[in-house]
């Protein structure tokens, strides 16, 4: 499993891995989707997704602040992502899924940038993030 929770005061948080900074922000999206309960077996929709941010750290806040959006604002329900286009400061991605007014699992509030850090590892990428509940 690339992802795996932590325990953390009052919020919840997860630990992502993968093999490279492309699939570790794949896997985070996947990961917070599967928390929520949004994911789907559906293909009918596909949406571009572009992001920018001031560093890699904030990128992934606002691309995982995106999903959110999407997941629990205009209810997609997740199938998969693929980024194309990936820049430290900026990327663009397509989602795959179909809309839903089933309810979600969990209430996610916020992504924050609480001791965020994103580090490579023996050539794992890896990333501890705190979700606001």
């Amino acid at each position: 499993m690339p992802y795996t929770l932590i325990d953390h005061t009052a919020d919840l948080g997860m630990r992502v891995s993968a093999p490279t900074v492309i699939a570790l922000f794949e896997e985070a999206a996947l990961a917070l989707v599967d928390i929520m309960g949004g994911r789907s077996s559906l293909g009918t929709t596909r949406l571009t997704i572009e992001v920018q941010g001031i560093d890699r750290v904030d990128l992934l806040v606002r691309w995982l602040q995106e999903i959110l959006y999407l997941v629990e604002v205009r209810g997609l329900r997740i199938r998969g992502f693929e980024i194309l286009y990936f820049q430290d400061t900026e990327l663009r991605a397509e989602a795959e899924g179909a809309y839903s007014r089933e309810p979600l699992e969990a209430e996610i509030k916020a992504v924050t940038y609480h001791n965020l850090q994103i580090r490579e590892i023996d050539n794992v990428w890896a990333a501890t993030i705190i979700l606001d509940t």
